[in-house]
Parts: structure tokens; sequence; C-alpha cells
């Protein structure tokens, strides 16, 4: 298994249309519900958005972020950053306070 921090960047020329966001965020449920999605967030700026996830390969994250409603609208750009976990806390919900 491979693991990824996807940075995600508005395009702050567009606003993004509502219907398009709430498919953004069934989207992103849908991961998670997976698995394939630890983590996603909002930038404390609001300029996009960051996701932790796991796939096989960086083929199947660029599959996966390619569908998201944001990138099919023009919306939202992505960096994908491959890393390998070598410590993790035991308690990742804890670490986050959630």
């Amino acid at each position: 298994m491979k693991y990824f921090i996807i940075e995600g960047t508005l395009n702050s020329t567009l606003e993004i249309d509502e219907s398009v966001m709430k498919e953004h965020i069934a989207y992103s449920q849908k991961a998670i519900e997976r698995g394939v999605t630890l983590i996603t967030g909002l930038k404390e700026n609001m300029s996009g958005g960051i996701l932790i996830m796991k796939a096989n390969s960086i083929e199947e994250i660029k599959a996966y972020l390619n569908s998201d409603p944001l990138k099919i609208s023009g919306s939202q750009e992505y960096n994908i950053i491959e890393f390998t976990p070598h410590y993790t806390h035991p308690q990742t919900n804890e670490w986050f306070d959630r």
C-alpha cells in the first residue's frame, strides 16, 4: 500500500456552485467509508483542502481525484505527495481532538 498527502487548491477566479460542493462532500465521504481516505480538511485560509489517502498506486489516486466533482468543474487542482509512514500515534482520533 502507498500513502499520499494531497493538497487541493481552489481556482480563485471561480465561484463554486453549491451543488458541486455537495457532490464533492458526498464523493469524499464515500472514500472515507471505503477506507481509502483517512483525513480530509479545509486549509485555514479556505484556499482548498488537504487529504491523507492510501492506494495501490499513484494512478489510483489520480483517477480518484480526476473524478472529484471539484476537479471536473474546474474549481480545484491537486498536488500529490507520496510518503512512507514510519511512526504513527496509536489513537489518531485522540491526537486530532475529535
